[in-house]
C-alpha cells in the first residue's frame, strides 16, 4: 500500500501528465469536464496591483500601499508601479484590512475616512497608526480625525484601515473617501473601493485555537469582560479559559469547600452571574446572553504542570504516584463521571475538552497518557479529552489498552502525518499544532516581532495540506498590548479568516485525510507543506479575492496561485559542493550538461536560488563532502549535508510549468543503511525514508511536478518517522527539465 505522502505524488506526478483526478481538469473541452472533479485555473500575479505607489499623493507627502501581510519596516521605499486610491474585497462578517503609507515625509497630517454610504449602520471603518518595534511593524495604536501624525524622514509611516462587513451589506461595489489633510497644504482625497462578495463567514471560526492569554489584561482601558471575550471571538480566537473568571477546575467544581465536596458536582449556583460557572458556561460556551454563538471550543481545566497531571491530594486521599492509587482514581473517576453528565445535559460536551497531559516525554511518560486517558473514557464517555503530542502508537495503543485522545496537539517539528492521518480516519480523532518560539527555518514563527507578516498568515494554509485543524501556542499575551491588537493579532486573523474561504470552497467541511478534496489544489498552490509556503503576499491576495468570486459563484474554476519569475523556463542543472572544493572544473559540465555550483548560500530574490534553514549559516553544521571514488561522476561524489540532520529548503525561482525534476542523494564513499534519507519537491515526497547501502551508496529519483507559484521548493533531511530522530540526507545534485 502506498504511503500518504507518495500516494499525493502520484496524483500530483499524473495531474503533471494530463490525467484525470478528483480535483482536477484533463484540459480538454469535452463538455462532460465537470464529472471529473473541480476545475482549476491559475490566478495570475498582476505587478503593481497591491503594491504601488498612489497617483494621490504629492512631493510633501507621498502615499503608497502595500498588503498589511507585508509588514512595514523603517527601511521600506515608495515603489516603482503607480496606481490610483486603495482597494479591499471581504465577506460578510469579515473584517479586511488596508495599508496606506505616507513618506517619508515632513511636517504633521490628519486622517480621516467617511463610512461607507450604504453599508449599513453595523458597519466598522477604524483607523490605526503603525508603529515598529526593533525596526518592524508591530503596533497598532487608534486614530482619532482630530490626530496630529507627525511624519518621519527617515522612513514611512503607515495607516491601516479595517473595515468591518456587516452581515446585510449589500453584494458589490461601495466607494468612500479617505482624507488625507496636512498642515500645510491643501487635502488629499484618496478614494477606497470596497467589493463585498455575496457571502457571509461563518458566524463562528472553523479553525480551533487554544491561546493561552490574560483576559483581564484585554479589559484594559476600561473594556468589559464581554468586550475583550468580543475582541477574542472577533478575531477568531479562542483562550483556553473562555468561562474566566471561573472555570471547571477540581477545586472549583468538586474538591471544594461546600456542604456536597467530593460527592456532587457544585456549579456555583449562589454565586454572582460575573463569576458563577452556572452562568459563565452557558453565556460563553453557549453563547446565551452573550452573542448567541459561543466559542467553539472549551477548555473546561488542564494538567497542574508540565510535569504533573493530576493533584498530589484530591478529596483528602494521597495520589501516590502520578498513576494514582486505587482510591485516588476511584475518587477522581467519581468527579469526571459527573461533570460527564453536567455536560451531556446541559449541551457542553461537543464543544468541551480537558487538557490531560503536556509533552509527554519518555516510555513511563507515555504509558501515564495511555492510563489517563483509560481511565478518564471509562469514567466519562463524553468528555473529549486532548494531549499535547503527535499521534503516536506509544500512548495510542498502549499494551495494557489501546486509546487515543480526541485532540493530539503536535508540535509542528514533531509531526508523523502517516500515523496521524491513521488515526483521524480509523477513530475520528483530531489533530492541532503548536508553535515554539525557537522554531527555525523553514518553519512558520508567529512569535517573533522581526519576521514577515506571511509567517503569521500563512497557518491554517499550512495546515490545510496536512488535515490539521487547529493551533495553540502558550504566550498569546505577546500579540496584544496594552488590550489592543498587534500587527501580529491582526494577521492571525486574517489568516483565519482565509480558512474560511478555503472551508466553504470546500462545501462547508475540514478536508479528510486519504482524500483528494475540492480546495486541495488551491490550498497546496500556496503553501504545500509546512516547509514549502509561498512569501509572496501580492500573490496571496489576488488568490484570496479570486477564492472569494469562486464562492459566491462570479468565477467558475477555483484559483490556484501563479507567480512569473525573471528565471524563464528551460532546463537548469545543479550540483550540490563546497563552491571553492572540488569539483573544481570551471565551467562544471557532466553529460553535456553545464552545472551550476551551489553550497550553503541563504536564499535571495537577487540571487533567485539559494537556502533556509536553522543552521545554513553555522560552517560546523552545514558541511560540505567529497568522496573521489571511481565509476561516479563528479555531481554523485561531490555533496552537501547538515551534520544535525535538519530539514532546510532549497529554493529556485523559476517560471510557471511542468517540469521533471530529478534528485540524487548519497555518497559514493559508503552507505548509510540506519539513516534513511528524504528529499520533498513541491510538498511531495520524491525520497521517502530511503536508507543507503555499501552496495547502493546514492539514490537517483524523478518526479514531474506542475509550478505555479514562481519558485521550485525543495525541503531536505529533517526527522524521520522510521527511526524517530534527526537524520542524514547527503545531497548531490538536482536536474530540473520542462515538459510539455
Amino acid at each position: 500500500m502506498l504511503g500518504r505522502r507518495a500516494r499525493i505524488a502520484v496524483v500530483i506526478a499524473l495531474l503533471a501528465a494530463g490525467a484525470p483526478a478528483c480535483g482536477s481538469s484533463d484540459g480538454s473541452d469535452d463538455d462532460d469536464d465537470d464529472d471529473d472533479g473541480p476545475q482549476f485555473e491559475p490566478a495570475p500575479l498582476v505587478p503593481g496591483e497591491y503594491t504601488y505607489t498612489l497617483e494621490e499623493g504629492t512631493d510633501a507627502v507621498p502615499l503608497w500601499t502595500t498588503p498589511p501581510t507585508h509588514k512595514l519596516t523603517a527601511g521600506d521605499r515608495p515603489p516603482e508601479s503607480q496606481g490610483s486610491g486603495l482597494s479591499l474585497s471581504a465577506a460578510r462578517r469579515e473584517f479586511e484590512p488596508v495599508q496606506i503609507v505616507m513618506g517619508p515625509g515632513e511636517g504633521t497630517v490628519s486622517v480621516q475616512v467617511e463610512p461607507f454610504p450604504d453599508l449599513g449602520s453595523e458597519q466598522r471603518t477604524e483607523l490605526a497608526v503603525v508603529g515598529l518595534e526593533n525596526g518592524w511593524a508591530e503596533t497598532l495604536t487608534p486614530l482619532m480625525p482630530s490626530d496630529a501624525l507627525e511624519l518621519e524622514a527617515a522612513r514611512g509611516t503607515a495607516v491601516w484601515l479595517t473595515v468591518y462587513v456587516p452581515e446585510g451589506a449589500p453584494a458589490g461595489r461601495h466607494e468612500t473617501t479617505l482624507t488625507i489633510s496636512p498642515q500645510a497644504g491643501g487635502s488629499i482625497d484618496v478614494p477606497v473601493g470596497l467589493y463585498v462578495f455575496d457571502f457571509s463567514l461563518p458566524p463562528s471560526a472553523s479553525f480551533a485555537t487554544q491561546l493561552n492569554l490574560s483576559i483581564e489584561s484585554l479589559t484594559a482601558g476600561g473594556r468589559s469582560v464581554d468586550e475583550a471575550k468580543s475582541l477574542l471571538f472577533e478575531h477568531r480566537m479562542t483562550p483556553k479559559s473562555v468561562t474566566w473568571p471561573s472555570g471547571f477546575h477540581w477545586n472549583i467544581t468538586w474538591d471544594n469547600d461546600t456542604p456536597t465536596r467530593c460527592s456532587a458536582l457544585y456549579d456555583e449556583p449562589d454565586e454572582g452571574a460575573a463569576y458563577s460557572i452556572q452562568h459563565l458556561a452557558r453565556r460563553y460556551i453557549l453563547g446565551e446572553g452573550w452573542n448567541g454563538v459561543g466559542f467553539p471550543t472549551a477548555m473546561l481545566f488542564q494538567f497542574v504542570d508540565n510535569s504533573t497531571p493530576r493533584p498530589a491530594t484530591f478529596c483528602d486521599i494521597e495520589r501516590g504516584d502520578h498513576f494514582g492509587s486505587d482510591a485516588y482514581n476511584q475518587a477522581w473517576s467519581e468527579w469526571l463521571s459527573a461533570l460527564n453528565t453536567y455536560l451531556v445535559e446541559n449541551g457542553y460536551a461537543e464543544r468541551a475538552y480537558y487538557y490531560v497531559q503536556n509533552e509527554p516525554q519518555d516510555e513511563a511518560d507515555h504509558q501515564l497518557a495511555a492510563h489517563l486517558c483509560r481511565l478518564t473514557k471509562a469514567a466519562a464517555p463524553n468528555l473529549r479529552i486532548a494531549v499535547s503530542d503527535e499521534p503516536k502508537p506509544e500512548i495510542a495503543e498502549d499494551p495494557d489498552g489501546a486509546c487515543g485522545y480526541d485532540i493530539w496537539i503536535a508540535h509542528l517539528r514533531a509531526y508523523a502525518e502517516d500515523y496521524a492521518w491513521q488515526r483521524q480516519r480509523d477513530h475520528g480523532e483530531t489533530v492541532w499544532f503548536y508553535s515554539l518560539d525557537h522554531d527555525p527555518d523553514p518553519y512558520f514563527n508567529p512569535t517573533d516581532v522581526e519576521r514577515q507578516g506571511i509567517h503569521q498568515r500563512i497557518i491554517p494554509w499550512t495546515a490545510w495540506a496536512h488535515r490539521i485543524t487547529g493551533w495553540a501556542y502558550y504566550d498569546a499575551n505577546r500579540f496584544f498590548r496594552d488590550g489592543r491588537p498587534t500587527v501580529r493579532a491582526e494577521l492571525l486573523r486574517e489568516g483565519f479568516e482565509d480558512y474560511e474561504y478555503l472551508y466553504l470552497a470546500n462545501g462547508g467541511a475540514h478536508p479528510a485525510v486519504f482524500t483528494d478534496e475540492v480546495a486541495d489544489g488551491t490550498a497546496r498552490s500556496v503553501a504545500a507543506s509546512m516547509t514549502s509556503w509561498t512569501k509572496n503576499v501580492d500573490a496571496l491576495m489576488t488568490l484570496r479575492h479570486e477564492l472569494g468570486s469562486y464562492i459566491e459563484g462570479s468565477r467558475d474554476t477555483l484559483p490556484v496561485l501563479e507567480v512569473t519569475s525573471s528565471r524563464p523556463r528551460g532546463s537548469y542543472y545543479i550540483n550540490f559542493q563546497d563552491p571553492e572544493g572540488p569539483p573544481t572544473d570551471e565551467p562544471l559540465t557532466v553529460n553535456g550538461n553545464t552545472y551550476l555550483k551551489v553550497g550553503w548560500e541563504p536564499y535571495t530574490a537577487e540571487r533567485g536560488y539559494g537556502w533556509s534553514g536553522e543552521f545554513i549559516d553555522d560552517p560546523g553544521i552545514a558541511l560540505f563532502g567529497f568522496d573521489e571514488v571511481a565509476g561516479y561522476p563528479s555531481t554523485q561524489q561531490s555533496y552537501v549535508y547538515d551534520d544535525y540532520g535538519r530539514d532546510n529548503l532549497f529554493e529556485f525561482d523559476l517560471a510557471p510549468g511542468t517540469y521533471r525534476v530529478t534528485v540524487g542523494v548519497g555518497r559514493p564513499g559508503r552507505g548509510y543503511p540506519g539513516q534513511p534519507h528524504n528529499v520533498d519537491i513541491e510538498g511531495q515526497a520524491v525520497v521517502e525514508e530511503e536508507p543507503t547501502t555499501d552496495e547502493q551508496p546514492t539514490i537517483e529519483r524523478t518526479v514531474d511536478v506542475e509550478l505555479s507559484d514562481g519558485s521550485l521548493s525543495m525541503v531536505v533531511g529533517g526527522r524521520s518517522e522510521t527511526i524517530d530522530d534527526y537524520s542524514y540526507t547527503f545531497l548531490g545534485y538536482l536536474i530540473i527539465e520542462p515538459i510539455d
